[in-house]
């Protein structure tokens, strides 16, 4: 079997070069495998993603005090995925699908026109760019999981149209933007005779003149600062308190609910910077959640910060592939109910980047016995 591998990974490389002398169709690898066609008029790239995973006691974060007296200890398949993008004529008319193959589900499928930098167009189904944790892929982020907040404030992947784009002045005059208008009913979701919208609109100042990307770790080792400080606002009236990868779905303690049930207002606070090894990430939360029919109202409060560094650069005998993290968050279910948080504490051992790495996580989780979310 490893003569074989030997073998494959010699003879691909002589495959492609022989192939691109032939200009109407070759092979190369960047984004997985790239098809070019017609004198890269056409582009096809198509990717494979897993991840594996272990967990005890539980196989992600509870989502109530009740959860925790469950075992659900795993050793998994946690990811399976198949990825294909690429462009038609131009780079600037692109596309990207997503599938989950483990759960069969199509996760993404959209179309952008990214022909001007300040002004970009995107139709579809997508992880809507509200928070820098949700958007970061799992397969890009630092921790094995994300945060205590984010199954509380996230909206996910939504379908529906946006306008974005980075507005890049001089020094620390540039800014990026998105304003979306979307279906409201997360993931594979549809209108069922709803007639609400969800509105989201972020808006990111870029203090050192370009925009941070969505990743996690600081890989690259940025030798100068490279930050990021965003707002959004989210307003959306739907049957649904909550999203996930599953679509709209409920926070716990709230009922099924009808159509135009749940009044949703949400805003954020967010700041990131990346710095010789030292990466950074903070999201402030606030959501509010009316209930038309019963006539309640919520108001959820959270926070997380998360940093994480590569202990080389300050003591050159540890391993350069090593990174420790560390995060804590917490959030308030209202109510005047004690708040719910978390302590995390882990490692990366990077083989290849975030592409090949093996993560460990050790986390506390403190929940109000009381607490209906």
């Amino acid at each position: 079997m490893t003569k074989f591998i030997k073998l494959l990974f010699f003879i691909l490389p002589v495959f492609v070069l022989a192939q691109e002398r032939n200009k109407d169709f070759y092979i190369t690898k960047g984004k997985g495998f790239e098809f070019h066609l017609l004198n890269d008029s056409y582009l096809l790239q198509i990717d494979f993603r897993g991840q594996f995973r272990a967990a005890y006691p539980f196989d992600g974060f509870p989502d109530e005090y009740g959860d925790f007296l469950v075992d659900e200890s795993v050793i998994k398949i946690n990811r399976a995925r198949i990825k294909m993008g690429g462009y038609v004529l131009k780079p600037e008319y692109n596309f990207y699908l997503e599938q989950d193959v483990r759960g069969g589900n199509l996760l993404d499928f959209r179309v952008q026109i990214e022909k001007y930098p300040f002004l970009k167009l995107r139709v579809g189904q997508w992880k809507v760019r509200y928070t820098r944790e949700r958007v970061v892929s799992s397969g890009k982020q630092q921790a094995l999981d994300r945060s205590l907040l984010n199954s509380i404030f996230t909206i996910d992947r939504q379908q529906g149209i946006s306008l974005y784009g980075d507005l890049l002045g001089k020094e620390n005059a540039s800014f990026s933007y998105w304003a979306s208008v979307l279906l409201g009913t997360g993931r594979g979701g549809t209108a069922d005779g709803d007639k609400n919208m969800m509105y989201m609109l972020r808006l990111q100042w870029n203090p050192n003149g370009k925009p941070l990307g969505f990743t996690g770790s600081d890989l690259k080792y940025h030798k100068k600062f490279l930050s990021s400080v965003a707002v959004a606002g989210v307003t959306n009236t739907s049957p649904y308190t909550s999203f996930s990868t599953g679509g709209g779905r409920q926070l716990p303690g709230f009922e099924d609910g009808e159509i135009g049930q749940y009044k949703i207002d949400q805003f954020l606070f967010e700041t990131a910077f990346k710095y010789r090894g030292f990466s950074w990430q903070q999201e402030l939360h606030f959501k509010r959640i009316e209930d038309r029919i019963n006539f309640k109202e919520t108001t959820l409060i959270g926070n997380f910060v998360q940093l994480g560094y590569f202990m080389h650069y300050l003591i050159p005998k540890v391993p350069k592939p090593l990174e420790l993290f560390a995060r804590q968050s917490f959030y308030s279910p209202g109510q005047d109910i004690e708040d719910n948080f978390e302590f995390t504490f882990g490692a990366n051992w990077f083989f290849k980047g975030h592409k090949n790495k093996l993560t460990f996580e050790y986390s506390y989780l403190h929940y109000n016995e009381y607490s209906p979310i």
